[in-house]
């Protein structure tokens, strides 16, 4: 908070325990009986209300309890004193109660006594914040932010300051930022206002701000001083616009590779890390919010990560994150439908068909992104992934080798979603599902940055593409990827059933690298630590017979050898089909 040039404002904060109960019993009794049987739930309001019904029900009842309203309340002490400063009350809640009665607004000076009193907050099941009681005789700032617009060789830097004055009272403003100062005498008039204080900096001093994927995600301090009292708020510098349907950033355009964000995911950091922190790992450089918007906190953890964040409409109060892209988006994106199989084969063949279909929708440049229909169809609610995030992480990555059949022909091209031009060579193979190879190519091409490009196409007319698979192998200097291709449908083709072997090794009680081999072609593998809560480095993959595949599993929890080995359950495909 941005407080007077004396610095009289007190904080008293009432964050801490409250007790948690149904705003409609009768309703929640409909999802669970714990609040027939208990008068309330003791909750910490550093966590979200979510996060703590969680702990008492299970994941079906907690989806219907999300959508109810809650109330958390307690009591805490204040004393009034002789200065006479007026008091407000700040929450993220939907309507707040002070001994009784109705706040209608933040100042709550006439609603306290001295002693104990009683808070009642009308929350939602996202709800987590800090609550606090403020105490000054001038004022308080209840938020600034800065936006910097692009001006030919200049950034045009504003800074807004919500303020809300006791008394008409004038200050002066300052704003500094990467070695330069501006400042402004405002005079704050009795209510609540915005205020601006504008500064301009050379285009060659602020690095840019990238996507995830294209750069780094640099962000620089900026200090606003109102009198004596200091602010620091953080900045960054780029460029987001969608022309004909492609997103530009930095005046580049970037292909759109990501998900819709659930609105199950509550607000809570480390719910916002396990599945912000998962979707970077998949290679994701983009969200996209249906409806709604998420908090200060989600846009946050999406600045430092990279994560563009699409939405329908305009929030003003979020537009000064790097991430927040609003306003109608016609982004001309592939959304990829994922559905729910019957067991680990269906959620396999799904991630199967979907790796098919992102990786033709990159070929074309005409193209401009994909999206999975949900977040939730790759990572699942307690924080472990699916099979098809896995597999995104593959046709996600920046570069890819990419194959698929038209018109009885391979076609072959690579994408590059980098930020250079890459020197390529690609080894392709015709092998049979016994693991004899049947013929081999080789291939090299200079792919530009930000583009996808042809590389050959072979005639598979004369090929048994019911007996065998093609398997190409693209390196650089730096990088080395996989990618195997089916010639027929999923359930036509001539499998032989692999034989894996594994070999595992303790790294640390809470992680291990377990190595497989193979007797036959083995694809679509996947690896599931049963009763564990962890993941692997990779669990969607083939293994051929001439080599090995390691991964590393990673617990949150300690391990004997002698559980790893038990609970390591490992699918692939052909297997799955024959069972």
């Amino acid at each position: 908070y941005i407080i007077s040039e004396e610095e009289r404002m007190e904080t008293i904060s009432i964050s801490g325990n409250w007790r948690l109960s149904p705003y409609d019993k009768a309703e929640c009794a409909l999802s669970t009986p714990y609040f027939e049987e208990h008068a309330f739930l003791p909750y910490n309001n550093s966590n979200s209300i979510y996060t703590t019904l969680s702990s008492m029900t299970d994941e079906e009842e907690l989806e219907k309890l999300r959508k109810l309203k809650w109330v958390i309340e307690r009591e805490f002490d204040f004393n009034h004193d002789e200065s006479q400063r007026s008091v407000l009350l700040t929450h993220n809640a939907l309507s707040a109660e002070i001994n009784g009665c109705i706040a209608e607004g933040t100042e709550i000076t006439g609603l306290l006594k001295d002693g104990q009193n009683t808070i009642r907050l009308i929350v939602t099941s996202s709800f987590f914040s800090e609550v606090e009681i403020l105490r000054s005789h001038d004022g308080v700032g209840y938020s600034a932010h800065l936006k910097a617009m692009k001006d030919g060789k200049l950034w045009h830097v504003t800074a807004y300051l919500d303020y809300e004055a006791f008394r008409r009272h004038e200050r002066l403003v300052r704003l500094s930022l990467l070695g330069q100062s501006t400042e402004k005498r405002i005079t704050f008039e009795e209510k609540r206002s915005r205020y601006t204080i504008d500064i301009e900096i050379p285009e060659e001093k602020a690095e840019l701000w990238c996507i995830h994927g294209d750069g780094k995600q640099i962000m620089y301090n900026a200090l606003i001083e109102v009198g004596n009292a200091r602010l620091e708020r953080r900045i960054a510098f780029r460029t987001i616009e969608v022309r004909n349907g492609a997103l530009f950033v930095n005046g580049r355009e970037t292909f759109v590779m990501g998900a819709v964000w659930p609105n199950m995911v509550t607000s809570d950091q480390k719910r916002y890390d396990i599945f912000l922190q998962s979707a970077a790992w998949a290679n994701m450089n983009c969200l996209y919010i249906e409806d709604g918007h998420e908090s200060h906190d989600f846009y946050n953890t999406c600045d430092r990560l990279g994560l563009i964040v699409l939405h329908n409409q305009e929030y003003e109060e979020f537009t000064f994150h790097p991430s927040f892209v609003s306003g109608e988006i016609k982004a001309d994106v592939f959304k990829a439908k994922v559905r729910e199989g019957d067991g680990y084969f269906g959620l396999c063949q799904d991630a199967i068909e979907l790796e098919r279909w992102t990786l033709k929708t990159r070929s074309d440049n005409a193209n401009h992104g994909v999206i999975y229909s949900n977040l939730l169809s790759t990572v699942r609610e307690d924080g472990t992934w699916r099979p098809s995030h896995y597999a995104a992480r593959r046709f996600f990555a920046d570069l890819v080798p990419i194959m698929f059949i038209e018109d009885d022909k391979l076609m072959i091209y690579i994408s590059n979603d980098g930020d250079k031009e890459e020197d390529v060579e690609l080894s392709i193979k015709f092998m049979t599902y016994s693991g004899l190879k049947r013929n081999k190519r080789m291939y090299s091409a200079k792919v530009a940055s930000h583009t996808a490009q042809k590389v050959q196409e072979i005639d598979l007319r004369q090929t048994d593409r019911k007996n065998e698979f093609v398997y190409i192998k693209l390196r650089t200097f730096k990088i080395h990827r996989e990618l195997t291709l089916l010639l027929d449908e999923i359930s036509e083709c001539a499998y032989e059933i692999p034989k894996i072997d594994t070999k595992l090794r303790m790294i640390n009680p809470r992680s291990y690298s377990i190595r497989l081999s193979t007797n036959k072609p083995a694809f679509a593998v996947h690896l599931v630590m049963e009763g564990t809560r962890g993941n692997f480095s990779d669990s969607f993959f083939e293994v051929r017979p001439e080599g090995e595949k390691s991964v590393i599993f990673s617990s949150e929890e300690d391990l004997e050898e002698e559980d790893v080995k038990e609970r390591l359950k490992i699918f692939d495909l052909a297997s799955s089909l024959k069972k």
